[in-house]
């Protein structure tokens, strides 16, 4: 049995990306970035006080990846996470959702089209990787499980 926080618990959402059912697009947080600083995240953010999970979502999307983001479909939900940071961190639930950005894949001459698409933030980068290429030490700790569940064909795109 963990013992209670003083802190209390954020819920966070984050989108699984996904340009096609074996492609994710995910972001790498800035070099100042307070927390995980250069690491490989899920797109997300914090739900705030108010908020539905699927619209903070939504806005999480177009703050971070500009106006293109906000007409990404939001499906299900892929998993609900736990992570309990050290001392004085927060404990966190993570609700990752399913989002399609098929739409994003492919222009007419073949190349993809996301580049063209996202407007990052200051320091941000967003990349694109097949499923079982995803850089698992480079991404923040409560991702990782997650991810390593989806690298091993556990979790899938709900798109053919």
């Amino acid at each position: 049995m963990s013992m209670p926080s003083s802190q209390p618990r954020l819920i966070v959402v984050a989108g699984l990306v996904w340009l096609g059912p074996e492609r994710l697009l995910v972001q790498r947080r800035g070099a100042d970035a307070a927390h995980g600083a250069g690491r490989l995240e899920l797109p997300g953010g914090k739900v705030e006080p108010g908020e539905a999970p699927r619209a903070a979502l939504t806005r999480e999307l177009t703050e971070e990846w500009g106006p293109q983001a906000r007409l990404l479909p939001i499906s299900s939900v892929a998993e609900v996470l736990h992570h309990l940071y050290p001392p004085p961190g927060p404990e966190v639930l993570l609700v990752v959702y399913h989002v399609d950005a098929s739409a994003w894949s492919r222009d007419e001459a073949g190349g993809e089209r996301w580049p063209a698409l996202v407007q990052v933030t200051a320091g941000a980068s967003v990349h694109a990787f097949d499923r079982g290429r995803l850089p698992l030490d480079e991404f923040l700790a409560a991702d990782r499980g997650f991810l390593a569940e989806l690298q091993a064909g556990r979790v899938l795109c709900p798109w053919p």
